[in-house]
């Protein structure tokens, strides 16, 4: 069968030789299980970067996914609980900080950071379901 012309634009893994900024926390692949990122790097020419990955039970500590930054994009940033019976409910609880102000999250969410403001630390606490997370900016790199 011949391969479909559209076929180089799907991304099936993650990106290889993944390297984030300072600013973000290695996390244990024990119980964040990263999907993909897809970037310029990942897909020549892509204009924006997006990162999906799941959060699963298990860790009792604490998982700071970063500290505070300011990126010089906009950012979205969603965290969604894999609970059929109730789909607001987060399955844990998220400790965010945006321009200074702390939040404690426990419901699904998604956020828009507008660029040039400051956010982080963001911190996922309690985790007893399944998280998705999926992030994505307006620049072709992460960084």
């Amino acid at each position: 069968m011949a391969e479909k012309k559209n076929l180089k634009n799907f991304l099936f893994c993650d990106k290889a030789n993944l390297k984030y900024p300072p600013f973000r926390v290695p996390e244990d692949p024990k119980y964040v299980k990263r999907l993909a990122q897809l970037d310029g790097d990942s897909y020549p020419g892509a204009e924006f970067y997006s990162e999906a990955k799941w959060i699963v039970p298990g860790d009792d500590k604490p998982m700071k996914m970063s500290e505070s930054h300011t990126h010089d994009f906009g950012e979205f940033i969603g965290f969604f609980g894999f609970n059929y019976e109730n789909i607001h409910d987060l399955g844990a609880e998220i400790e965010f900080t945006v321009d200074n102000e702390t939040y404690t999250i426990t419901e699904s969410f998604a956020a828009f950071i507008p660029k040039g403001v400051q956010h982080g630390p963001l911190v996922v606490k309690n985790v007893r379901i399944p998280i998705f997370c999926f992030t994505g900016g307006d620049t072709g790199v992460y960084k």
